[in-house]
């Protein structure tokens, strides 16, 4: 089965209405909506990676599989960060490799494939997400399983 990956939040005023998803798998590759329940259900199965539920059930970023900051849609064409340091207006997400390559997605869904060396560029501005820096080898979050006893081990 194909994972799906957070992209955006999207806000009404001070509410949360929803995320954006993509899911590669499906003709090249659609955005999906969902609410925050809708969300909840599929990280709960496993089917989208980028957001993990808290203690309480609450929905927050996997910042252990590299998500650590994603835009938030406020308005038609209007994008912010959830980390308010960010100096990125876009942020992209990693969702397949491809060789030496990474295919990613913008947070206004426009996708490119970058090398090694841009990912790890992206990673120092904080502007990527689902990667990880282990040493010089980067990890993708699909590569990673969180073990019970809170190891993270490669699949």
């Amino acid at each position: 089965m194909d994972k799906k990956f957070i992209i955006n939040r999207v806000d009404l005023g001070q509410r949360v209405t929803g995320y954006e998803v993509f899911n590669p798998g499906v003709n090249g590759g659609e955005v999906l909506g969902m609410t925050a329940k809708q969300l909840s259900e599929a990280v709960k199965s496993g089917e989208v990676l980028g957001m993990v539920l808290d203690g309480s059930g609450a929905l927050k970023l996997d910042e252990a599989k590299g998500f650590r900051a994603i835009m938030v849609k406020t308005g038609v064409g209007t994008l912010t960060s959830t980390d308010p340091a960010a100096v990125a207006n876009l942020m992209y997400t990693v969702y397949r490799r491809d060789g030496e390559n990474y295919k990613v997605i913008s947070s206004r869904f426009g996708r490119q494939t970058f090398c090694a060396d841009k990912i790890k560029a992206l990673l120092d501005l904080g502007a990527v997400n689902g990667v990880v820096l282990n040493g010089d080898t980067i990890k993708c979050a699909w590569e990673w399983e969180e073990m019970p006893q809170g190891k993270t081990v490669k699949k």
